[in-house]
């Protein structure tokens, strides 16, 4: 058994998870544990339960949560009871190894005695090693009466004591330029806390940034001398002495000891892809990401959960750059560092949960060999080593919940921003979506102007806006019909036109001698259930917008079953690969652009597939003949 209370508490047996259900047996069992192998008096657990107003029947109350508790832990096998009744209480058997803040003790022990031997390296890999086992605020999840309480602030007060000696052995390794952004984190969100203040100022003077040791002195004073009323300490203010004097003159590193200790950096991730230089528009939505991903107020931690925001859209609304841009903008608020990951490979087939998992640990500087083989353990050590840091994490591309929900951190001064076509029902945390259509005309030819040229596209207005409705404001076409007019100074924008007003031609327009930006929109439909698919192809192929009822008969049609009409209809919308718009007869229906042009075109490469071999990429005749496009086009006229 495994009993674990630095975070959510949580208790692992041989079968898994097997904690009592009833949020006070949780309560009784938490209390239970920080005084494990000891007897927690009866009045203790009636206190924490009630505080001064328990019930009559307390005591029996008492007794059915310890029943609870003991059903939980399967106990009668093998070597007695978990939960032993004592004369005057409760004691819960806990043995060496079974509970994580022993762990963390003997830790943070190995760490203190070997920072007092002059061994930083140890010490350092000792408290990482201890606060790795955090994986949120002590007893998270669990209500807490007055003693639980108390045993919060004191451990709380352990974790940030081992934090503030992890520095310490990193600053004895002349580590001074990697801590800068940790630690400007750390003192933002601890304002108060002069030791984080006082290891920013020596960090900062030591790599020679002045200012910024300065500002960190001038932040602190100010927070205790309005919470407070008090001036910093005396050590504080002769640090502050020592930077305006130029005393703290920049150190070398300490040389390797000859333990062979292998000193691990600390890693502050930067991996945003570059900004679009042509990035236009979107400013209503760019403003709704970073007002959504950005702390409120001055700690983050005012916030109940961590942030995230989908974005979302159809292929081709240009989520990914429109991400990468608030992204940008949000960056300075998370001194912590910034990951990014794409979910889904260049052929379509997503990404696994541990693939995702291992690269973002592998960014975050954890070695390769040490890193756990199971997803969950690589969810949990993601969580803790985000739960000290102000983080901003990208994921693009994502295809469900399911593959979101291990990579987000549990901390609230992290945030996170997802690109995705669907909307992500059910994930944890402060929620927000953000939805990216087709752009306006203005931005659109804005958008082909900075590519092409804009006083080149300014001279053929009237055809460049034309251009881009005849692809529905897309950015990603868009952009393809810039580059092609920037790629031949000969080239019109009304040739494009010309091309571009026939259906059979509107794809090869975009298609350029090196670069094929229609490929994702290939493979994108090739995500979808097979049902969903068989729906999307025969709606390509009839005129749009199609009628509910028109779509209907071209389904029976086409010998395919129309009792699941309003669920594939519904899926197919929350992918953003069909549109509903309102018509006179009722709904219509919509493929967007791009994906109707090139599934369409799939079409034609083999006039006598069916739609279902269509949608499954296959090229070979099936065993029913699909009704002739021009037919299905005259149903309802």
């Amino acid at each position: 058994m495994l009993f674990s209370i630095l975070g959510p508490v949580e208790v692992r047996g041989d079968r898994g998870p097997c904690e009592p259900a009833s949020p006070m047996s949780r309560q009784v069992l938490s209390l239970l544990l920080v005084h494990a192998n000891q007897v927690v008096p009866l009045e203790s657990l009636v206190e924490e339960l009630w505080d001064d107003t328990p019930p009559k029947l307390a005591r029996k109350t008492v007794q059915t949560y310890i029943y609870h508790i003991r059903k939980a832990l399967r106990e009668g096998a093998g070597d007695g009871p978990w939960v032993r009744t004592e004369p005057r209480g409760y004691r819960i058997r806990v043995g060496t190894g079974q509970l994580d803040l022993w762990r963390f003790q003997e830790l943070c022990s190995r760490g203190r005695a070997a920072l007092s031997e002059g061994r930083p390296g140890l010490a350092s890999d000792a408290f990482r090693e201890a606060l790795a086992l955090w994986r949120g605020p002590a007893f998270s999840g669990t209500a807490a009466g007055a003693l639980l309480s108390a045993q919060q602030a004191r451990l709380e007060d352990l974790r940030m004591a081992a934090l503030e000696q992890r520095i310490e052995a990193d600053m004895e390794l002349g580590i001074h330029r990697e801590l800068l952004s940790e630690l400007k984190g750390l003192t933002l969100a601890h304002p108060l806390n002069e030791v984080l203040a006082g290891r920013l100022m020596r960090a900062a003077a030591r790599s020679g940034h002045r200012q910024v040791a300065l500002d960190a002195y001038q932040r602190l004073r100010a927070a205790m001398v309005g919470e407070l009323g008090l001036e910093p300490s005396a050590e504080v203010r002769d640090l502050q002495r020592d930077v305006l004097e130029d005393v703290l003159l920049p150190e070398r590193r300490t040389a390797a000891a000859p333990t062979d200790e292998t000193v691990r950096p600390v890693v502050v991730p930067a991996e945003l892809p570059p900004r679009s230089a042509d990035f236009i528009g979107r400013t209503r939505q760019v403003a709704a990401i970073t007002a959504a991903g950005r702390p409120s107020g001055a700690a983050a931690s005012a916030l109940p959960a961590v942030r995230v925001v989908v974005v979302t859209g159809g292929v081709g609304t240009g989520k990914t750059v429109t991400a990468v841009e608030a992204s940008h903008q949000l960056r300075g608020h998370y001194p912590g560092g910034q990951l990014f990951a794409t979910l889904h490979r260049p052929d379509g087939t997503p990404v696994a949960g541990r693939d995702a998992l291992t690269s973002l640990l592998l960014s975050s500087g954890h070695p390769d060999g040490q890193l756990p083989s199971a997803v969950e353990d690589l969810a949990r050590l993601f969580r803790s080593w985000t739960s000290e840091r102000r983080m901003l994490v990208v994921l693009d591309d994502a295809g469900s919940p399911g593959q979101v929900i291990p990579l987000l951190p549990s901390s609230p001064d992290c945030a996170v921003v997802v690109t995705s076509r669907w909307r992500l029902e059910g994930l944890p945390g402060a929620v927000t979506r953000v939805e990216l259509k087709g752009m306006s005309e203005d931005e659109g030819v804005a958008l082909l102007g900075s590519a092409a040229g804009a006083r080149r596209v300014a001279r053929e207005r009237p055809q460049a806006a034309e251009l881009v409705r005849l692809y529905d404001g897309l950015p990603l076409a868009v952009r393809a019909l810039g580059e092609r007019l920037a790629a031949r100074t000969d080239l019109l924008v009304r040739d494009l036109l010309c091309r571009a007003r026939d259906d059979g031609q509107r794809l090869a327009v975009l298609r350029g001698p090196q670069h094929d930006s229609l490929r994702r929109v290939g493979t994108a439909h090739q995500r979808l259930p097979a049902a969903e698919r068989e729906l999307l192809s025969l709606l390509c192929r009839l005129p749009r917008p199609v009628r509910e009822r028109e779509l209907l008969r071209a389904m029976e049609l086409s010998g395919r079953r129309t009792g699941e009409f309003d669920r594939l209809v519904e899926s197919l919308v929350a992918s953003h690969s069909v549109e509903i718009t309102e018509c006179r007869e009722g709904l219509a229906f919509t493929v967007p652009v791009l994906s109707r042009l090139v599934l369409s075109e799939r079409v034609r490469v083999d006039r006598r597939a069916s739609p279902r071999e269509v949608a499954g990429g296959s090229g070979g005749a099936g065993d029913r003949n699909p009704p002739d496009p021009a037919v299905l086009a005259g149903i309802g006229t």
